[in-house]
């Protein structure tokens, strides 16, 4: 065995390594940095983290109209998973694409919300129970803590229309508040509010109750004469004729439907007529019974004009319009009003992120602990090098 007093160097002995210089540990700087780092990394992503811990059953907001024009009940709901219901803008939804992939999105808004709740409809093809049903499932987010909010602002203003509906009496109310000069600011059908500066074009259209619209459809009657015929023949006074004039086509058909079954739309002789009062009726339910696919409709005037042109004067309509007569039309006279008008997306707007879960992002609780136990280990260290 060996004796332990032998293996210390004799006295005056040389240091062989003393002359290796021992490594130099690491600027306190640098460890302070790389934990602070980690610790505002953590702090960075705690949406997310928070996000990630939260409940995996959806919150129940119910009808979106109710909830989204409510700023109490909107309350707190940022970064939650939720369910809510509403019925869709499909008119001026976007058709999102990754650029080099197939992979495509859908962003629309929902009506009756005052355009404060877009969704982004990430799922692509779309199962068909919840195509059915107008409930959407997912993250709720602010806009506005999107990086690219706004890049979606200044495109939905630019280049996304929507057309709205008004109620004939919200119209006029509207009107008559609105100061000299001041943008119009009506509340259309669908609860959503609409700003319309003065050159904005509007649509009224005018009922003609003692009128009635009829088309006749071309493979029953080849020519305009055998139509009018079987009109006058009836007692009807053709007050306005409009043509031939075909169907829209169904949403179903077309080319991005192979199998789609539907018949062609049918062309129809279209007219505004007038019947005496006694043969109305009579003469309606004969021309109804000559083929099924006879169209007669409440008779309506289209007028085009802007909102400047527009005033009221003793309770009645007024269009003014530039090198055409004056028109005046009482309340009970307009059927609907309606224009397209930008979609512009509120400050306190939200988008729901349909089918994001909290679960899909475990990911980033993994990467917080990361960086926690990087951040501990650096101000450990640098609290015993000191």
């Amino acid at each position: 065995m060996t004796d332990p007093a032998q293996s210390k160097p004799p006295a005056g002995a040389v240091d062989e390594f003393a002359h290796i210089k021992r490594r130099r540990s690491r600027h306190p700087l640098i460890t302070l940095a790389g934990a602070l780092l980690a610790f505002f990394l953590v702090f960075y992503g705690w949406r997310h983290l928070r996000y990630a811990l939260s409940s995996g059953d959806p919150l129940e907001l119910g009808n979106a109209a109710l909830v989204f024009n409510n700023d109490k009940a909107t309350a707190g709901l940022e970064n939650r998973y939720v369910r809510v219901a509403g019925t869709p803008d499909r008119e001026s939804a976007l058709e999102l694409d990754t650029k080099g992939s197939w992979v495509f999105s859908q962003l629309f808004r929902v009506l009756g919300t005052g355009d404060r709740l877009f969704v982004h409809r990430l799922q692509n093809p779309l199962p068909a129970d919840r195509a059915e049903a107008d409930v959407f499932e997912g993250r709720l987010i602010r806009i506005d803590d999107l990086p690219y909010a706004d890049a979606i602002r200044g495109y939905f203003a630019k280049h996304v229309v929507a057309t709205h509906y008004f109620a004939a009496d919200a119209a006029l109310k509207a009107l008559a508040a609105r100061a000299p000069g001041a943008p119009l600011s009506i509340v259309d059908r669908g609860g959503d509010k609409a700003s319309l500066a003065a050159d904005e074009a509007l649509a009224i259209e005018v009922a003609l109750p003692d009128q009635v619209q009829v088309g006749l459809p071309r493979s029953r009657f080849p020519t305009d004469v055998e139509a009018r015929e079987a009109i006058t023949s009836r007692g009807g006074d053709v007050t306005l004729e409009k043509g031939l004039v075909k169907a829209p086509a169904p949403p179903s058909a077309g080319a991005g439907n192979l199998l789609a079954t539907a018949p062609e739309p049918p062309s129809r002789w279209t007219y505004v007529v007038r019947f005496p009062a006694a043969r109305r009726q009579a003469a309606l339910d004969e021309l109804g019974d000559l083929d099924r696919t006879v169209e007669i409709r409440d008779a309506r005037e289209t007028i085009a004009t802007h909102a400047n042109e527009l005033t009221i004067e003793d309770g009645a309509l007024v269009v003014r319009a530039p090198g055409a007569l004056e028109r005046r039309y009482q309340p009970g006279d307009i059927a609907a009003v309606h224009t397209m008008a930008p979609v512009v997306i509120p400050a306190d707007a939200y988008l729901l992120v349909e089918g994001d879960r909290p679960s899909a992002h475990t990911s980033s609780i993994l990467i917080a602990l990361v960086l926690v136990v990087f951040g501990v280990f650096n101000i450990v260290a640098l609290v015993r090098n000191r």
